[in-house]
């Protein structure tokens, strides 16, 4: 009975710190994961899109691809800026490269996908890393539209680099594009 007792006047206090909390003009804080989840399904696709001069064509600016982007170990989305605009702008051979040497990715191949006389629009959303077996994997929604007609294009797109292990090639522990699901390898 006496611990029954000195609990509610605990319990009381906590309700009345609950309250008080709620009152609060800034949101309460999410468990992480569910933050992460919840920032992941409501992040809104977002698109890289190159500037147009006032005949609609491509600003210089996408012409300066940022080829050290293939050399990239920490931000993956580098990568991914990096080849859509690579698509953008037709520069098949540079966009390939992007890919592991494992995709057997080709200029051709992305030519016969990417090519036409209007580009893609492309919109990558915001992705997710994890790790597994010494890699590490970061998955991102993608979406491909096309002026030309052709039906848009919905899946993922993942990058994969070796995760600093020893041994691993300079190839290895750069970002790469591993595959999609919205291109037929």
């Amino acid at each position: 009975m006496r611990t029954s007792f000195l609990l509610a006047p605990v319990a009381s206090l906590s309700a009345l710190a609950l309250l008080l909390a709620g009152c609060s003009k800034e949101p309460a804080a999410a468990p992480s994961g569910a933050a992460s989840m919840e920032a992941s399904e409501a992040a809104a696709v977002t698109e890289d899109t190159p500037s147009e001069d006032a005949t609609g064509a491509v600003s210089a600016d996408i012409a300066k691809l940022d080829l050290a982007a293939l050399n990239e170990r920490r931000d993956p989305e580098r990568l991914l800026r990096f080849y859509t605009n690579a698509l953008r702008a037709g520069a098949w051979a540079d966009a390939a490269r992007a890919w592991s040497l494992d995709a057997q990715m080709t200029p051709e191949k992305l030519a016969k996908e990417f090519g036409g006389d209007a580009g893609p629009k492309i919109a990558v959303g915001k992705g997710d890393v994890a790790g597994a077996a010494g890699s590490l994997y970061y998955e991102a929604p993608l979406v491909i539209d096309f002026a030309d007609g052709r039906p848009s294009r919905r899946g993922t797109i993942v990058l994969r680099r070796v995760n600093d292990v020893p041994g691993a090639s300079e190839e290895q522990l750069n970002w790469r594009i591993e595959r999609t699901s919205t291109l037929p390898q």
